[in-house]
């Protein structure tokens, strides 16, 4: 077991930091992530870096360029396009599995993440969408697969999300311009995961996943797009 303080707890405390910089745009897509400047603005040594970068790009949230070292990985339609495919496919799946064998603690824990969700929801009527709701966001999705009782499809769907967060941050902008009512699409998911609508809940679902790609492909990436369908 490593002690407090020792460097595999530093590594994991600063994979964290960098994880939720990324997550939240402080560091963008493409950006290169140079070693004396991670060092500096995270207050800690090259020994560190070095293993949060690598376990950040095992979830393929950085990319070791050669040549150049690491990088934030930047965004592609045909990768998104690819992502939301198995994530459609896979948290389909671990949804109906927990809306099959879900106990009394998974669907209280729904309810409480939903709950807390919508707190935030209200939020972003004055403050917009911030690191507090982005939390909640993820919280709910997980909880929502939770209860599939399966620890390898739970961490499989936690890593196919983590790929897709930074998309989503680039769709926010665009709720409004579609027309989506994220809130009514969550409380829509809660209900009937509530009531065991299994078939009803993995459509509502897929579609929750498919919208945010949707949105992308047809205004953030059209360049990308007409390659894809030229193909």
């Amino acid at each position: 077991m490593v002690k407090r303080g020792g460097s595999g707890t530093r590594a994991d405390e600063l994979y964290e930091r960098i994880r939720a910089d990324i997550f939240t745009a402080r560091l963008q897509p493409g950006q290169r992530l140079k070693f004396p400047e991670l060092c500096e603005n995270y207050g800690t040594s090259v020994g560190p870096v070095r293993e949060a970068l690598t376990k950040l790009a095992g979830e393929r949230l950085v990319v070791l360029q050669p040549h150049l070292g690491y990088a934030v990985t930047g965004l592609s339609a045909a990768e998104l396009t690819e992502l939301t495919t198995v994530r459609v496919d896979v948290e389909g799946l671990a949804f109906r599995r927990a809306m099959l064998h879900g106990d009394d603690v998974w669907e209280s824990e729904v309810v409480a993440a939903h709950h807390l969700l919508g707190l935030r929801d209200r939020q972003v009527e004055t403050d917009g969408r911030g690191d507090a709701w982005y939390l909640a966001h993820e919280a709910f999705h997980a909880a929502l697969l939770a209860g599939c009782g399966n620890r390898r499809l739970i961490e499989i769907t936690r890593g196919l999300r983590a790929e897709t967060e930074l998309y989503r941050r680039w769709a926010a902008p665009m709720l409004e311009e579609n027309e989506r009512d994220p809130g009514a699409e969550h409380k829509a998911l809660a209900e009937v995961a509530v009531h065991r609508d299994i078939d009803r809940g993995v459509e509502l679902l897929q579609d929750h996943i498919a919208f945010t790609t949707q949105m992308l492909l047809g205004q953030l990436l059209p360049t990308d797009v007409s390659a894809i369908e030229a193909d």
